[in-house]
C-alpha cells in the first residue's frame, strides 16, 4: 500500500515542476504581446 502513495506523490511532484518550468520558460511561438506569456496582443503604439 506504502508503494502506491509514493507512486501518487512522485506524479504531483513530477506534475509540479513541469508547471513551474512551463511558466519560467518562454514559449517559442509566441506572436507579441505583453510579455507575460498570457497570449494577449498588446500594443503600446495603441493605447494612445
Amino acid at each position: 500500500m506504502e508503494t502506491i502513495q509514493y507512486i501518487i506523490i512522485a506524479l504531483i511532484f513530477i506534475a509540479a515542476i513541469v508547471y513551474v518550468a512551463k511558466r519560467f520558460v518562454p514559449s517559442k511561438n509566441k506572436q507579441g504581446g505583453c510579455g507575460k506569456g498570457c497570449g494577449c496582443d498588446f500594443n503600446p503604439k495603441q493605447s494612445e
